[in-house]
């Protein structure tokens, strides 16, 4: 049983660098606008050189290394959470990895039209955690989800709805005291914020992956202009195909009423301070130092808006930023493993 173990996490350690080559692949391929929508200290601000370096323990376990009785180590294995509304029954996917009783959860949600895949490498990275447990969604009609009726539209509501029931479900049998950090990429962040007002206390972190609280109309404009272009190229079928997205999904997230959550609206774009209004907990925001969407006068408002705002800066790259070894660091000192 041991040595079944020890094999698949070298499997598993060694799809990484695939799993990589692929974003960079789908990156190039197609802008990064489509492949997401949108694609917060004391000021305590990263640099790359600064990021504190912590060993990770998601090590591979050495075949003679006797595994703790009462920790029960899952790998990434795809689940699903059933919904029930007035567009009948379907299937909301998640990956799910780590100690399955563990009190601290790491729960991440993806970019507008990204899978649960996006976060494979955090799910290899924080594999052996003892205290530490790793949980990635699939949107409907994304990955391994199962699309909408045909009656319903994709919106934000229907996002942030479905993953609320996914969060009621993942507390069930865990004590008061558990604590659940959301990692948002992009339109995940959003989500994000959104989910404090419903959780307050419950939710002890948010991390922003290049998403702050604002989102200019040109950042807006420049997205379905792409996306509009990308279609030009390429068939709808086989880019969904591609993306593993439902192809009514291409269509419905560039519609007026696709953003049904309240916000403010001004001359510049739009606005989610209020959804933020009363939580207590922590919040951190990693941008990329080229980044159109979360610009560094957008980090400065984020910093203003929200006090203790933890921000970390990774130099070079656009949006959103990916996973490399320094943001699955910077995750596990926000979550205080290791």
């Amino acid at each position: 049983m041991k040595r079944k173990l020890y094999d698949s996490l070298v499997d598993l350690r060694l799809t990484i660098s695939k799993v990589l080559g692929l974003t960079q692949e789908i990156k190039h391929g197609i802008p990064a606008a489509v492949v997401d929508e949108f694609g917060f200290a004391h000021d305590l601000s990263y640099a790359l050189s600064e990021t504190p370096l912590l060993t990770p323990k998601a090590k591979l376990i050495p075949p003679n290394t006797p595994v703790k009785s009462n920790i029960d180590l899952t790998l990434p294995n795809i689940q699903y959470f059933d919904i029930a509304n007035e567009g009948g029954n379907r299937k909301l996917a998640y990956s799910i990895s780590g100690n399955v009783n563990a009190e601290k959860v790491l729960l991440c949600l993806p970019g507008l039209l990204e899978t649960k895949d996006s976060f494979s490498v955090l799910h290899a990275y924080f594999f052996g955690f003892e205290d530490c447990k790793v949980v990635s969604v699939d949107f409907p009609g994304r990955g391994d989800s199962e699309s909408i009726a045909l009656s319903q539209n994709y919106t934000m509501s229907l996002y942030l709805s479905d993953i609320q029931g996914l969060i009621k479900m993942l507390l069930e049998n865990h004590s008061s005291s558990t604590q659940i950090t959301i990692l948002g990429t992009s339109m995940g962040g959003v989500l994000a914020i959104y989910l404090t007002k419903s959780f307050g206390k419950r939710i002890s972190e948010i991390i922003l992956n290049d998403i702050a609280l604002t989102v200019n109309w040109t950042a807006l404009y420049s997205l379905y202009k792409s996306m509009k272009n990308e279609v030009g190229f390429k068939e709808v079928k086989q880019l969904a195909e591609e993306l593993r997205v439902d192809e009514r999904a291409f269509a419905d997230v560039q519609l007026p009423g696709h953003f049904d959550l309240s916000f403010k609206a001004d001359v510049w774009g739009m606005n989610f301070h209020e959804a933020m209004e009363g939580y207590k907990g922590k919040v951190a925001l990693i941008y990329g130092s080229d980044s159109k969407v979360c610009t560094r006068q957008q980090v400065r408002s984020a910093r203003a808006a929200i006090p203790g705002l933890i921000t970390f800066e990774v130099e070079g790259v656009g949006h959103p930023v990916p996973f490399t070894n320094q943001v699955c660091e910077f995750v596990q000192v926000q979550m205080k493993l290791g």
